[in-house]
């Protein structure tokens, strides 16, 4: 009789949470961007009945938050009846959604409320909508993209603190310990080549505020004057908005350091690359992740540290202090007194790190990989 109660209490508080609506609408996406630890979040949980793993599948809603020690809300998805992930059925979301759109529209339909936006798109079951600082990825249930069957919400990559659809975006706190530090305790050791794709501790990194406008203004003005710095962010954000899925192109199987079995071409070029690929490790389904080699030799070879050099300065110039970015320098156990690792990092991104490794066989890497923050 107790559990009958129990049940009957949890159905009307489900029931009172959709129809009250605290966050609903537009208002919705004011999650994005907020640190978990934040009376607004705190407000959202409840609101949502959000499980340890930020979902409610009863009301066909789902978080994604970053791991670093900032912890932000990065995406919000919203389920129409059926959808399933992980083995767990979802069932609709029933509150408002913003932008006035509707699980019942069709790609037709989307396209008229978004406006001029096309809902770009290189796969035949989603489409892709920018609007107001907010991508909005809508995935359909097969090609005629007349049933939706998921819609994936993110802040444009470059905004940084709680979403507000007014733009007044807020920068993270300042602390006292801000200054950039220029290298690491010697105690840091690199990354095992087996655990690449785990974001490394940030616990002797610090991290400057990023402006409200980046992204928007100088950041956005670099990048359509810079291949380089406009080819790293379309990788950030093919990372975080679409999971690499829009720059994934055909199986392209090929030897690389790693002996990764499952590779992919993709639609990018990073300038001053040897080559580029999408990879699932270990299995054929794993998270897709991307890697940038730009220089591979049989035995210790000066070019490698001229690339190092060279691509350091670069990131160095155009990911600055003065938009979030702090630099990180991590001691090459395979090589102590050689080239350090640099891990460039930012509290709304993730980081971009210039790696270089060194196999049993002698043979050198040098790469960029990303801890984006997408999962």
């Amino acid at each position: 009789m107790f559990r009958i109660a129990l049940a009957f209490l949890f159905a009307s508080l489900t029931s009172l949470t959709v129809s009250a609506g605290g966050y609903s609408g537009n208002k919705l996406l004011e999650i994005l961007g907020e640190d978990k630890s934040s009376e607004a979040f705190s407000q959202f949980k409840t609101e949502y009945l959000l499980d340890k793993a930020l979902k409610n599948p009863v009301l066909g809603i789902k978080l994604t938050a970053s791991h670093d020690e900032s912890s932000v809300v990065t995406a919000i998805t919203v389920t129409a009846a059926g959808y399933e992930s992980n083995e767990t059925k979802y069932k609709q979301f029933d509150a408002e959604l913003p932008f006035f759109i509707s699980f019942n529209d069709d790609a037709a339909t989307l396209s008229e409320k978004f406006g001029d936006n096309k809902g770009s798109s290189s796969d035949d079951d989603k489409m892709k909508f920018k609007k107001d600082g907010i991508t909005v990825n809508v995935y359909f249930k097969n090609s005629a993209k007349k049933k939706i069957s998921y819609i994936k919400f993110t802040q444009n990559v470059g905004l940084v603190g709680p979403y507000r659809l007014d733009g007044s975006h807020e920068p993270p706190v300042m602390t006292a310990s801000t200054a950039p530090s220029p290298l690491p305790p010697a105690k840091d050791v690199k990354l095992d080549i087996k655990t690449m794709n785990a974001k490394a501790s940030s616990k002797d990194v610090t991290s400057l505020p990023a402006p409200a406008t980046f992204g928007k203004s100088s950041a956005s003005d670099r990048s359509s004057a810079d291949p380089l710095y406009n080819s790293i962010m379309n990788v950030i954000a093919s990372g975080e908005e679409e999971m690499f899925k829009d720059i994934k192109k055909e199986v392209a199987p090929r030897s690389n350091f790693w002996n990764y079995k499952y590779t992919y071409s993709t639609s990018v070029k990073i300038p001053g690359e040897k080559y580029n690929m999408l990879y699932s490790f270990p299995f054929q389904n794993s998270q897709l992740d991307f890697v940038s080699v730009l220089e591979e030799t049989d035995a210790a070879n000066p070019v490698i540290n001229e690339k190092y050099t060279e691509m350091e300065a670069k990131l160095k110039e155009y990911f600055k202090p003065s938009e979030g970015w702090s630099y990180h320098y991590t001691v090459n156990q395979e090589d102590p007194k050689g080239i350090k690792d640099l891990e460039l990092k930012n509290p709304k991104l993730g980081s971009i790190v210039l790696d270089h490794s060194i196999n049993p066989q002698g043979k050198h890497v040098l790469y960029l990989r990303f801890l984006l923050q997408y999962t």
